[in-house]
């Protein structure tokens, strides 16, 4: 279709100015509802199976350093990308059920709503972090600055890339393609410790710290792109 033509369809199809608009919206009564007891509504929407995943993962962390009375590192670094799935997951959840141009048209915008998904999961995983942490430098020579680099590294991969497949992919698909994701980067923790196990030794810390931080900053920058280009997309919808 010529460019004049759409522009002139976009100028007869123009829908008129609302009359009384304010008048109209001041009939209804409007909840007061800050931005904590948004949170609060939120944490109660976030799906069983993300508490139950992320028990499960507590659980078998703290199982390998004390059933096996050894150095167990890698073995809670290999659960680790299976938390920040239920981060990824949360954050795509909207737009999976249809939800996310509604959520636009609410009193909180969709960044809220997501941040404060993002916020409670990010609180949980934090908590559970501190508690694995003790587990990962249980029997092991190595410091717990040490430990914390080794443990974050496969979780802001599994972050960095969960968060580049939801901006490629839409749906359902992207989920099953980002737990596919959580798994071989799991596996992969389960090859280096067979092919290289001085990797979690003290004299790579430098290394593991450097990882981290970049990752932190790439999963960062690949949440906000998936953010505003959410955004933009339900724009070009409506």
């Amino acid at each position: 279709m010529k460019h004049s033509w759409k522009k002139e369809l976009a100028r007869v199809m123009e829908a008129p100015a609302p009359l009384r608009k304010k008048e109209f919206i001041r009939t209804f009564e409007q909840a007061d509802i800050g931005f904590c007891e948004c949170i609060l509504i939120q944490a109660g929407y976030i799906r069983r199976w993300v508490w139950a995943a992320s028990l499960f993962v507590c659980f078998a962390a703290f199982l390998g350093p004390y059933a096996f009375s050894e150095d167990m590192l890698w073995w809670i670094c290999a659960w680790m990308p299976l938390l920040a799935v239920t981060i990824v997951s949360e954050s795509g959840r909207s737009e999976d059920c249809g939800m996310a141009e509604l959520e636009m048209a609410t009193r909180f915008s969709l960044k809220s709503v997501l941040l404060a998904r993002m916020g409670i999961l990010g609180t949980v995983n934090l908590l559970l972090f501190v508690l694995l942490l003790p587990a990962g430098t249980y029997n092991s020579p190595i410091n717990p600055v040490q430990a914390a680099c080794c443990m974050l590294t496969p979780f802001l991969l599994t972050a960095y890339a969960g968060f580049s497949i939801m901006r490629r992919f839409r749906g359902k698909e992207s989920g099953y393609l980002c737990a596919g994701a959580a798994v071989c980067i799991g596996t992969l923790v389960f090859f280096l410790h067979d092919g290289f196990p001085r990797l979690f030794e003290a004299d790579y810390l430098v290394w593991w710290a450097v990882c981290a931080v970049v990752l932190v900053f790439g999963a960062g920058r690949q949440y906000c792109r998936f953010i505003n280009e959410m955004e933009e997309m339900l724009w070009n919808l409506s």
